[in-house]
């Protein structure tokens, strides 16, 4: 299926100035693209929140993260993404396909890796339980 075709079949989540997120009933995936350099705490928690919902509505097998806008690093939105939220939608619905696009920038990388180390250490979390695959475009995520 050509991505034109299958953008056109997607579903909605949120679209809004921060964040556009979609469901892909055809690849049984959902696209959230951060349009902003930076979202808050709070709007984070309020999007993945309904990506979570829509995610165990649909039996969601991929999320697909475009952080590429992103300039500012959150540790209290990354901690609780991981030790919260993947947590939640391992347990209900199986999900463990996670795909990442992020920004090319060496330091925002680098924040990326100290805080999943910190996440490991401080919570035990066990990120080999998951498919974590770093991607360079979303073309590239949806056949990985």
């Amino acid at each position: 299926m050509l991505i034109d075709e299958l953008l056109r079949s997607a579903d909605v989540i949120a679209d809004d100035g921060i964040a556009f997120a979609k469901y892909y009933p055809e690849k049984q995936t959902i696209i959230c693209e951060i349009r902003s350099f930076l979202i808050k705490e709070d709007d984070f928690k309020k999007l993945f929140i309904a990506i979570g919902e829509k995610a165990k509505r649909t039996g969601t097998q991929k999320i697909i993260f475009d952080k590429r806008k992103l300039k500012v690093f959150d540790q209290n939105s990354m901690t609780w993404y991981h030790t919260v939220w993947k947590e939640d939608l391992l347990k209900t619905i199986g999900l463990k396909k996670h795909r990442k696009l992020l920004p090319l920038d060496d330091l925002f990388q680098k924040s990326v890796e100290v805080g999943r180390q910190k996440i490991a250490r401080e919570y035990n979390f066990d990120f080999e339980k998951y498919d974590i695959v770093y991607c360079n475009s979303i073309e590239e995520a949806l056949e990985k």
